[in-house]
């Protein structure tokens, strides 16, 4: 494309890698290429995907180029350890066959990732990648770098590049790095602390923009950095809802899509929904609960204490595009929040899918979070905090008539969200002394 700008976008998930992680970058360079942007992408050839999609390349342009540079990970190892060799790994702390192992080992790999691999396990990326791509730009010089993370280490390669090119550069936060829920939860010494945060404070002070998707993280990335940080939401493609037909529901299907770890468990309404059967002889017959992803085994065990395993219909990964015809076919869809210390800020990337799709949505998580300010505003949906339990007829009600969000929905386009994040780039490049 004549004259257009060029970035490069340094980012840890790519396909054929699934997943939530790689669908922020995969959309914004999509749409970036239409609006005078060349985006080349900076991706691990080898990197361990917990899930893979091959599909979602499809409707890239060739104005989107891809390096890919081999990354060495520690993950054979952690696996021998932990018990999960030959398996795939989840993010976050989720334990799908309840399997614990050597409970003295597995401390033993916890603290080793908590304490040796700063900022996290893909560290040895950084240095092959910094020197890589310090090649690479100076035959092929760009206007500006994205980094996006987690994995952190992918600001880290992007610091490396600014200290030596000065090229300006946006580090994009799809979650919080020391104020993550879990970052407490790892056995760190007060080095290893001290580290995350001397490295985090590098990365804010000397990126020239910063960008995160919530607005209660925007603002404590903004106190962190003592300078504004840029809001730009996740999305939705309405793209994604056009390959199919949407078929009406046959029965009553609360359908849950992506990982449901532990802290997401929603065990009030499990206890509710369980006496809802007891009472409805009509739900008996028509009731499934459908979840697509990893589940943990306390979601499990709940289902079972409440004895509603016989309605449970569980797929532990179907591809991008499936996912989305089957939100669109279900009567109810459940978004249950991490019940951790940083709820507020909480906006799963499913969310604005979920609300694309038309569907009655139930969330269950804090009613002042940055996920039920966005819902309050849209038809059809429902926000009960973690220890409320809703009436029946609050449920019945979220599914009657027909639903159409398209007025209220626009503004989470992905089109539009690339339009805002486009501006956002110029403006990096304009600001920068280069």
């Amino acid at each position: 494309m004549p004259n257009a700008k060029k970035v490069l976008i340094i980012t840890y998930y790519w396909p054929p890698s699934g997943g939530s992680g790689v669908q922020r970058w995969l959309h914004f360079s999509r749409y970036l290429s239409q609006l005078g942007w060349e985006p080349i992408i900076y991706t691990p050839e080898n990197a361990e995907a917990p899930v893979e999609d091959d599909r979602l390349l499809d409707g890239l342009t060739d104005t989107v180029h891809v390096i890919k540079y081999p990354i060495w990970e520690p993950f054979h190892a952690y696996k021998a350890l932990t018990g999960k060799k030959g398996k795939k790994l989840q993010t976050g702390f989720l334990n799908e066959d309840g399997k614990q192992g050597n409970k003295w080992l597995q401390r033993f790999a916890l603290w080793l990732r908590a304490n040796l691999f700063v900022p996290d396990a893909k560290k040895f990326w950084i240095k092959p990648s910094i020197k890589h791509l310090n090649d690479f730009l100076k035959d092929h010089p760009v206007d500006l770098i994205v980094s996006t993370g987690p994995p952190h280490t992918t600001h880290l390669i992007a610091l490396g590049l600014k200290r030596t090119t000065g090229t300006p550069w946006l580090a994009d936060f799809r979650d919080p790095w020391t104020n993550i829920d879990w970052f407490d939860k790892l056995p760190m010494t007060r080095l290893a602390i001290a580290r995350h945060k001397k490295l985090e404070q590098a990365v804010l002070k000397e990126a020239t923009g910063i960008s995160c998707v919530s607005r209660t993280w925007t603002k404590e990335f903004e106190v962190l950095a003592n300078r504004p940080v840029k809001l730009i939401t996740n999305g939705f493609a309405p793209s994604d809802f056009t390959h199919f037909d949407k078929k009406p529901d046959s029965g009553f299907t609360i359908l849950h899509t992506g990982s449901l770890n532990a802290d997401r468990n929603p065990e009030n309404f499990w206890r509710f929904l369980s006496g809802e059967v007891q009472r409805n002889q009509q739900l008996q017959s028509s009731l499934k609960i459908q979840l697509v992803g990893a589940v943990d085994v306390s979601v499990l065990a709940s289902l079972t204490k409440y004895g509603l395993m016989s309605y449970l219909e569980q797929k532990p990964f179907i591809p991008h595009h499936e996912v989305i015809e089957l939100m669109s076919s279900c009567t109810l869809l459940l978004l249950p929040l991490n019940n951790v210390k940083n709820q507020q800020g909480i906006i799963p990337g499913k969310l604005f899918e979920y609300l694309a799709s038309n569907q009655a949505i139930l969330a269950i998580g804090p009613k002042s979070g940055d996920s039920a300010q966005i819902l309050h505003g849209q038809a059809n949906t429902l926000v009960i905090d973690f220890d409320e339990t809703p009436t029946w007829t609050q449920i019945e009600e979220l599914s009657i008539g027909e639903i159409n969000r398209a007025d209220t929905l626009q503004k989470y386009s992905r089109q539009e969200l690339a339009k805002e994040m486009s501006e956002y780039l110029h403006e990096l490049i304009l600001k920068s002394p280069r």
